[in-house]
């Protein structure tokens, strides 16, 4: 997969070399071992050379991988590296904070709001492609399908720039042992090869299952649609909650998902970070699995991925919130439902597992998996 990214993006799985001064300006303040390369997560490219750079944890020394290729001037960056960078966090989130730091009581956001979000942006396109067929032109799939690549792409950058802002605003969790982390310089082209792959994949099978251009798109939906849209999210929570379970205690399956569980404290961009066996599942065979189950519209399995990028970028953010699941939300009457701090939680357990769902936390519950909270305990 590695080589597939590099020739796919321009790029080796090599990290980027830095001269001696762009390496000390990214150096920690801690000394670091032999061997060890230092580094400052929170180094901010917009200050001037030489300004000393916050702490990044609470250990010694910041053992995660180097992340460097930010650093350089955009002019300098490779096609995969600049893909990287459109999601690159705010300087603060990778910096530690104080242990007097008091944000209070962990905030829960509005799910009413958070659903006008989503479906006002994935109506969007809908309503360009409705406007054109008025007129009498009935777009073509060759048209169609990379306008809808292309507003996936601009959605997920818009979706990942905001919650970023809340996660400045509103803090991570476990911020005040460490900040969250970067994407290391030698995953930028195995990630950059996996966000285009998910953008590319995730849009086309749906034109391929789906797609007709006479069809009345911004009405392509009927009364039983919100229904079948829950019904699909737990269909594909299902299906991943098997496969994620297997390949966290069957050690032989354990290396289809090792790579993703190298970032312990992930942000938004590192929920696509995979191998190519994981990125097949997840991208393709999972999401099709449940399409097969609950028939959809073209229009429905679009709003569907909407849906699906939203939560998605969202359980990998590490927003200080109890930020409820938009649609499933109520099973939070039964216990069931998910929070952010769930899978957060799941990628601090590494491989020991707990909170195996990605959608809802229903499955852990039947099947006993369930992790406790700590941050948000009781919410």
């Amino acid at each position: 997969m590695a080589s597939l990214a590099a020739f796919a993006t321009g790029i080796s799985s090599a990290p980027p070399s830095l001269d001696a001064k762009q390496r000390r300006d990214s150096s920690s303040s801690m000394s670091s071992e032999e061997g060890e390369t230092p580094i400052s997560y929170a180094t901010d490219p917009s200050n001037p050379p030489g300004t000393p750079a916050p702490r990044t944890t609470r250990q010694k020394v910041d053992r995660r991988p180097p992340s460097t290729f930010y650093l350089k001037p955009k002019s300098k960056m490779t096609l995969a590296e600049r893909i990287c960078n459109l999601a690159t966090c705010p300087p603060e989130m990778h910096e530690l904070k104080p242990e007097s730091l008091d944000r209070g009581p962990v905030p829960t956001q509005s799910v009413v709001k958070e659903n006008l979000y989503i479906f006002s942006r994935a109506l969007a396109p809908l309503a360009v492609q409705q406007a054109s067929h008025s007129l009498g032109f009935h777009w073509p799939a060759w048209l169609a399908y990379p306008f809808f690549v292309w507003y996936t792409m601009h959605f997920a950058l818009h979706w990942v720039t905001r919650i970023n802002g809340y996660c400045v605003k509103l803090g991570t969790f476990d911020e005040k042992q460490i900040g969250r982390d970067r994407t290391p310089d030698k995953s930028v082209g195995q990630l950059a090869f996996g966000i285009t792959a998910y953008m590319v994949a995730r849009s086309g099978f749906m034109f391929v299952l789906k797609y007709n251009r006479q069809a009345d798109v911004l009405f392509d939906f009927s009364w039983s649609y919100p229904l079948r849209l829950m019904a699909w999210q737990l269909a594909l929570d299902y299906a991943f909650y098997c496969y994620h379970r297997a390949s966290h205690e069957v050690d032989a399956l354990w290396f289809i998902h090792k790579q993703h569980h190298t970032t312990k404290h992930p942000t938004a961009i590192l929920a696509i970070l995979a191998e190519g066996i994981q990125e097949c599942l997840e991208v393709f065979l999972i999401p099709l699995f449940a399409t097969a189950l609950i028939p959809m519209s073209f229009s429905e399995m679009w709003v569907t991925l909407i849906y699906t990028l939203y939560i998605e970028i969202l359980g990998h953010s590490g927003v200080r919130s109890h930020w409820r699941h938009t649609s499933l939300f109520w099973l939070d009457w039964f216990g069931a439902g998910l929070a952010v701090e769930d899978h957060d939680l799941h990628h601090r357990f590494g491989k020991s597992g707990k909170n195996y769902g990605k959608q809802s936390r229903l499955w852990d519950a039947i099947f006993g998996t369930k992790g406790e909270r700590i941050e948000t305990w009781g919410m």
